[in-house]
């Protein structure tokens, strides 16, 4: 998935971020098939986010949608985790937490940038019971 950015210039400065198929072929290779992921766990995270991620590509690439993925980072670390341009639709906005609460400081980033981008709507997904 390639990093947002309006300019190409500044773009091609960051590196890509790179989804496998499946995440348990990383794990494989890594040798920690036999280690449970454990929910609140960093690791558990990255396999949310990615399963997430995955899983919208699937669903885009099924309806046939032209939907453009990437991502944010600043050079402050600010992030957010996928940028969803839909064309003839507002772009997506959207941050995965695997948490089961959500907090308003977990999308505050969200809250920062959404007045950047003109005409976007903002996205968290989570297992959060709550909406």
């Amino acid at each position: 998935m390639e990093p947002y950015h309006t300019s190409l210039r500044k773009q091609q400065r960051q590196a890509p971020k790179f989804y496998l198929f499946d995440r348990g072929v990383q794990r494989a290779l890594a040798r920690s098939l036999d280690i449970p992921l454990q929910p609140g766990t960093y690791e558990y995270g990255r396999a949310f986010e990615h399963f997430i991620i995955l899983e919208l590509k699937r669903l885009c690439s099924y309806a046939r949608n032209d939907f453009a993925f990437s991502y944010l980072r600043t050079k402050d670390d600010a992030e957010i985790d996928l940028i969803l341009e839909r064309p003839g639709m507002r772009t997506a906005l959207i941050e995965i937490k695997s948490s089961t609460t959500v907090e308003e400081g977990d999308v505050a980033t969200l809250a920062r940038f959404l007045p950047d981008f003109k005409n976007a709507v903002a996205f968290c997904l989570s297992n959060d019971a709550r909406p």
